[in-house]
């Protein structure tokens, strides 16, 4: 009972905290449902996806806006629509990006990875099970799957 107080009391010091940072804490204004990965997630994860996870998060990621104010370009805008280059508006939908077909390339892209890696496991030598019966446990007896019985006679 006294562990979980604190640990409310440290997780609303950590909140107020990330609030404060002007660039770090804008994912805190997120209008998003809270989401926790937990460690069996984050250990199956792949390296570039934690990575892009957390700089996705903490906007570190090259967008725009960023390199602009890291000196390495003039304009901090979008070059399709002129619009402030930050991560939010990279991500969300616009309409340039539906009639350019961009979302539809990207869903495209993922579904033939899907179909990759479903060929790879389909592909896979798995243990023959032919010849072998299979045997149904049922009220402390063995049925044999072998055998077609019928309980209806014509």
């Amino acid at each position: 009972m006294v562990q979980s107080e604190i640990r409310q009391v440290e997780e609303e010091q950590r909140r107020t905290k990330a609030v404060e940072l002007s660039c770090q804490g804008a994912w805190m204004k997120w209008n998003l449902p809270e989401r926790k990965i937990t460690w069996a997630e984050l250990w199956r994860m792949e390296p570039f996806r934690i990575s892009f996870i957390l700089r996705l998060v903490y906007d570190t990621l090259p967008s725009p806006s960023n390199l602009h104010q890291w000196g390495l370009i003039e304009e901090p805008s979008c070059k399709l629509r002129g619009e402030r280059g930050t991560m939010a508006h990279i991500l969300s939908g616009f309409k340039v990006a539906l009639t350019q077909g961009r979302y539809r390339w990207r869903h495209d892209k993922v579904l033939k990875h899907l179909a990759e890696i479903l060929d790879i496991e389909r592909r896979k030598k798995r243990p023959s099970t032919t010849g072998k019966s299979d045997q149904i446990r049922q009220r402390g007896r063995y049925w044999s799957c072998n055998k077609v019985t019928t309980a209806l006679h014509l």
